[in-house]
C-alpha cells in the first residue's frame, strides 16, 4: 500500500478533516462514517496521530464492504486557520465475492413465517460483493425478531466468514438456533409500599403468560419512569431461574415524595411571558389519585385550576376526572373571564399500557360561566354541556416525536333545555402525521378542522367555543388567534367552522437538532362560500431536548400580510 505524507505549514492545526476520492458515491458515503472530523492539539504529532487512526479507520471500513486489496495515497493540506484537510485518493482494487452460503436455522421458532420471511430476504447473493455491514446489521435484526417472540436463548451457533484474500472469494457460515419460546412467569413488584399494587401493575405493560419480551420490559421501565412517582427502578427477567420455560420477573421500586412543587418561568409567542406555579400530590389518601393545583401568569393569560383524578381499571389513562378553572385572556381578538368546571371519566381502549402509545375516549358534563368583549361587543353566557372526546397517539418517543401520529376529534352541544344559552353542537378535530425519510429526513403533516351547529348569533358563544385561526400551532404567521369571520365593525369575531393544514420537512444536523421548512394555509370562517384562504411560510429549528421539543421557529404570511411581516414564534414541549 502506497502512503504519501505531505506536511507543511501545519504546526497550529487542531481540527482536521478527512474525505474519500476516486470510488463510488454510495461506496463514499458508507466510508465517511468510518471517519469523522478529529480534532487535535497544535502538535505536528498530533496530526500524524490523527492521520495514522484513520488510516486504520479507512483499512478496516474497506475490508467490511469487500475491498481486501484496495490502495491509496493521501495528502493534507490547510483549509483555514487551524483546519487541516486529509484527502484519501483510493483505488479499490478487485472485491471480494461470496462464493458460498451455507445459512440455516434449528429450534422451536425456525418455522416461524416472520424468520423465514427474513431468511429468504438475505442480504448477500453468491457472486455478489461481501458487504459486512449489511450482512452484521441482518443479524442483528434476526435476533431481534426473535427476542420480540419470547426466544430469549436465541443465539448463532456459527457464524463465520472465510475469506481467502489471494483468490478474492468468501464463504458465509450461519447457522441459528432459535432455542426454546418462554413466556412471562411470576412477576413479583418490590418496594413503594405507599402505592397499591393494582396500581403499579398498570404501568406494567406485559402479564404473567405473556411471550417474554426485552422490549416489553423496556416499555414499562420506561412507563415507571415517566410516572414521575419513582426514582429507583429496576425492571429485570431472571432467566437462570426459569421454570417450564416461564421466566420470572421482578420489578423493584424506590418512591418519590408524593408532594411536588415546581416554580418556573418561560416565554411563549402565543401568550408572552410567563411565570407558572405548580403543586401536585401524587399519592392522595394513599390511593395513587392525583392532585394538580396550578397557577399560570402570563402576558396575555393568567389561569388557576385545580384538578383531581383517580385511577380506576387496570388500563392505563382510564380514570375518573373532576377539574375546575378561572382564566383571563387578553388576545388581539378578544378579552374574556371564564369560570369552568368539568367531571366525568376517562377509558384507555389499550392493554399493552404505553405512555407514548395510547388510545383513549373521555365523557365529561362542563359548566362554563363567561364574560367576554369580542369585536366591541359585550356579553356574558352559561353554558352546561356534554362532551365526547376520542385520542389516539402513537409515538416511538414522545420526547422525540419524528415517527408516528396523534389525533383529537371531540363533539359537544348545548342545549337551552338545560339552562344553556344556546343551542349548538360543535365538532373539533386536530392531528399530525410524521415519518422519517431516510437517516436525516423527517415530513410531518398537520390539520386542524372544526364545524358548529348554532341557533342564534355566535355573540351568544363565549370566544373559547368560536373557531379562530392563527399562532404557532395553526397559522404561525398570524397572532395567536387573530384570524377569521369579521363582525360589522370590521374586528374579527370568531367563526362557525375551521380548517388549517400544512406541512413540514426536517433535515437533522446533528443527533438532537433539525432544521425545518413549513408550509400552512387555511382559516377560520361561517360558510364555504365565504372561506378565505390565508397562507404563511418559514423556517425553524428544533432541539430535541431531554424534556420534549423546543422550538423556535420564523414564518412569513403570504396572504393579507401584516406588521410584523416575520413573525417569531418559540415554544418548549410536544404539541399540536
Amino acid at each position: 500500500m502506497g502512503v504519501s505524507l505531505l506536511y507543511g505549514g501545519m504546526a497550529n492545526a487542531d481540527e482536521v478533516t478527512f474525505i474519500v476520492e476516486g470510488i463510488s458515491r454510495p461506496l463514499a458515503a458508507n466510508l465517511a462514517h468510518a471517519l469523522p472530523p478529529a480534532v487535535i492539539g497544535s502538535q505536528a504529532d498530533r496530526l500524524e496521530e490523527a492521520e495514522m487512526v484513520a488510516g486504520l479507520r479507512l483499512k478496516d471500513a474497506l475490508e467490511a464492504y469487500g475491498y481486501y486489496g484496495a490502495t491509496w495515497t493521501e495528502s493534507s493540506k490547510n483549509i483555514a486557520k487551524g483546519k487541516v484537510l486529509v484527502t484519501f485518493s483510493v483505488t479499490p482494487g478487485r472485491p471480494v465475492l461470496v462464493r458460498k452460503i451455507d445459512l440455516k436455522s434449528t429450534g422451536d421458532g425456525s418455522k416461524l413465517p416472520a424468520l423465514q420471511k427474513l431468511f429468504s430476504q438475505f442480504p448477500l447473493h453468491k457472486e455478489g460483493v461481501l458487504n459486512q455491514v449489511i450482512y452484521e446489521d441482518w443479524k442483528g435484526n434476526v435476533l431481534s425478531l426473535l427476542t420480540a417472540r419470547g426466544y430469549a436463548q436465541a443465539s448463532y451457533s456459527r457464524h463465520e466468514i472465510l475469506v481467502d484474500r489471494d483468490q478474492f472469494w468468501a464463504d458465509i457460515y450461519l447457522w441459528l438456533n432459535t432455542g426454546p419460546r418462554f413466556r412471562v412467569g411470576d412477576i413479583n413488584i418490590t418496594g413503594a409500599e405507599h402505592y397499591p399494587r393494582w396500581f403499579i401493575q398498570r404501568y406494567i405493560s406485559f402479564k404473567t403468560g405473556d411471550w417474554y419480551s426485552p422490549k416489553a420490559l423496556a416499555v414499562t421501565q420506561s412507563n415507571l419512569r415517566n410516572a414521575d412517582r419513582f426514582s429507583d427502578i429496576s425492571v429485570h427477567g431472571d432467566l437462570g431461574k426459569a421454570i417450564n420455560n416461564a421466566i420470572p420477573v421482578s420489578v423493584n421500586l424506590k418512591s418519590m415524595p408524593g408532594q411536588h412543587l415546581k416554580i418556573g418561568a418561560g416565554y411563549s409567542t402565543d401568550i408572552g411571558p410567563n411565570a407558572a406555579i405548580i403543586y401536585d400530590n401524587y399519592n392522595a389518601f394513599e390511593q395513587a389519585q392525583h392532585v394538580r393545583v396550578s397557577i399560570l401568569a402570563a402576558q396575555l393569560n393568567r389561569n388557576a385550576s385545580v384538578t383531581y383524578s383517580w385511577p380506576v381499571g387496570a388500563r392505563l389513562g382510564s380514570e375518573y376526572i373532576a377539574q375546575g378553572s378561572y382564566q383571563n385572556q387578553n388576545l388581539t381578538a378578544y378579552n374574556a373571564n371564564e369560570i369552568l368546571a368539568s367531571a366525568g371519566r376517562q377509558w384507555s381502549l389499550r392493554s399493552d399500557n404505553s405512555l407514548s402509545k395510547g388510545e383513549t375516549i373521555e365523557a365529561l358534563v362542563n359548566f362554563e360561566d363567561a364574560n367576554y368583549n369580542v369585536a366591541g361587543q359585550f356579553n356574558t353566557s352559561l353554558y352546561i354541556y356534554p362532551s365526547l372526546q376520542y385520542s389516539i397517539q402513537n409515538f416511538r418517543n414522545i420526547l422525540r416525536p419524528i415517527a408516528g401520529y396523534t389525533l383529537t376529534a371531540r363533539i359537544e352541544g348545548a342545549s337551552k333545555v338545560w339552562g344553556s344559552d344556546a343551542n349548538f353542537i360543535r365538532f373539533s378535530a386536530q392531528g399530525e402525521w410524521r415519518r422519517r425519510l431516510g437517516q436525516d429526513w423527517v415530513l410531518g403533516t398537520h390539520a386542524k378542522l372544526g364545524a358548529m351547529w348554532l341557533t342564534g348569533s355566535i355573540g351568544e358563544l363565549p370566544p373559547n367555543l368560536r373557531f379562530f385561526a392563527g399562532g404557532q400551532n395553526s397559522l404561525p404567521g398570524y397572532a395567536y388567534q387573530s384570524q377569521g369571520p369579521l363582525a360589522v365593525n370590521g374586528e374579527v369575531e370568531g367563526g362557525r367552522l375551521l380548517a388549517v393544514g400544512g406541512f413540514d420537512i426536517q433535515r437533522f444536523v446533528a443527533k438532537n437538532w433539525a432544521v425545518v421548512a413549513f408550509y400552512d394555509v387555511g382559516n377560520a370562517f361561517n360558510s364555504w362560500s365565504s372561506f378565505h384562504a390565508l397562507q404563511d411560510v418559514g423556517l425553524g429549528v428544533r432541539w430535541y431536548s431531554p424534556v420534549g421539543p423546543i422550538r423556535f421557529d420564523v414564518a412569513h404570511p403570504l396572504v393579507a400580510p401584516q406588521t410584523p411581516a416575520v413573525r417569531v414564534a418559540f415554544s418548549v414541549g410536544f404539541s399540536l
